[in-house]
């Protein structure tokens, strides 16, 4: 059963069991990784019996794929319809901007209470222990992501090298991960020593440092002729 604008929407049993144990394989693999999450687990979670996991999915591996690519286009598709909204609401934005607007669509479906909450875990746990095919990330979330970044540094950012645009936005993912990540490892109520109490607080340094980084790098970056520049953007 599922909730619609308010009304209880009753799907078909066999549906319905899928999407159960959809629900706890993003869960459980979210929460433990791939390795320490057993079929038996996610089925006593989706209340449903062993074989349902073959029957549905074809496997743990494929299980595993179809959860993650789940959360993937979640985030994926919100933090571009989130760029893209402003964009065109603001397309005089400064570069302070564009930062805060990557930065916003960055950590919103990640600090909600939806199922993209997940996704940070599955990440994690993917980095140390990878079991997705070596295309799917690149190609179905960064790809899809940076093509909109980058049009984003055209539009509203200093004039830069394609390989230096990529390397700050690197950068800015890097700082923002960091900051979700940091607070339980390095803050203490009695003493504050490393990171702001309010996460906003600790995004907006972040944006003001790397609006200063993207000018410095602008400004610093090796000079290439128009040519070299149009073959990389090319490529």
């Amino acid at each position: 059963m599922e909730t619609l604008s308010g009304q209880c929407v009753h799907l078909p049993e066999r549906e319905e069991t899928h999407e159960r144990i959809l629900q706890a394989a993003e869960n459980l693999f979210s929460a433990k990784g791939f390795e320490a999450t057993s079929v038996r687990d996610i089925t006593t979670e989706a209340r449903c019996n062993v074989a349902s996991v073959n029957y549905h999915f074809g496997g743990k591996e494929n299980l595993y794929l179809e959860a993650f690519r789940s959360l993937l286009s979640e985030v994926r598709d919100r933090r571009i319809a989130s760029m893209r909204r402003d964009m065109a609401d603001n397309p005089e934005m400064s570069l302070e901007d564009f930062v805060e607007s990557f930065a916003s669509a960055f950590m919103e479906p990640l600090v909600d209470q939806s199922r993209g909450r997940f996704f940070l875990g599955l990440i994690s746990h993917e980095m140390n222990d990878p079991h997705l095919p070596p295309s799917v990330f690149v190609e179905e979330f960064i790809r899809p992501l940076a093509e909109v970044s980058i049009e984003g540094f055209e539009r509203f950012g200093p004039p830069m090298e394609p390989t230096v645009q990529r390397l700050c936005l690197m950068s800015m993912v890097g700082q923002l991960l960091h900051a979700l990540k940091a607070r339980p490892m390095f803050y203490d109520d009695l003493d504050p020593v490393m990171v702001p109490a309010d996460l906003e607080e600790h995004v907006r340094h972040i944006i003001r440092f790397s609006a200063g980084g993207i000018r410095a790098c602008a400004q610093e970056q090796p000079c290439h002729s128009a040519g070299d520049s149009a073959k990389e953007r090319a490529s």
